[in-house]
């Protein structure tokens, strides 16, 4: 009966061995995992930081003002160049819009639906 329990303590002893080492080079594993995301982490963080200064240097009204200059022959807007709404609707809304006497319609307002299609940018 004692070799019996000897050997059951012992074969027990040496799962509990096993199991311990297993933990152990599960635990090494995963803390190099940890390391390697950590340092791919400061990676990515260095790109981000980069990219922003590039945006940064990207959008610099200086610099885009003298790119401008340079690939455009743009100029300000002068009064002669702008229209009335009136205009604008007569000229790009049809006959119908020149009159102008006419009640405003919402769902027919050429300038409410060429504001609508225009392309809006978040000025930062």
């Amino acid at each position: 009966m004692i070799r019996i329990t000897t050997i059951f303590l012992c074969v027990l002893l040496a799962a509990a061995a096993f199991g311990r080492y297993r933990a152990e080079v599960s635990v090494r594993e995963l803390r190099e995992d940890i390391e390697k995301i950590e340092i791919s982490q400061v990676e990515e963080v260095r790109a981000i930081q980069m990219l922003r200064a590039e945006i940064a240097y990207l959008e610099n009204p200086e610099r885009l003002a003298k790119v401008a200059n340079a690939k455009t022959d743009l100029r300000p807007s002068t009064g002669d160049q702008m229209m009335s709404a009136r205009e604008f609707a007569a000229a790009f809304g049809g006959e119908h819009y020149a009159i102008e006497e006419q009640e405003h319609d919402p769902a027919n307002d050429v300038i409410m639906h060429a504001l609508a299609m225009a392309q809006v940018t978040d000025a930062q």
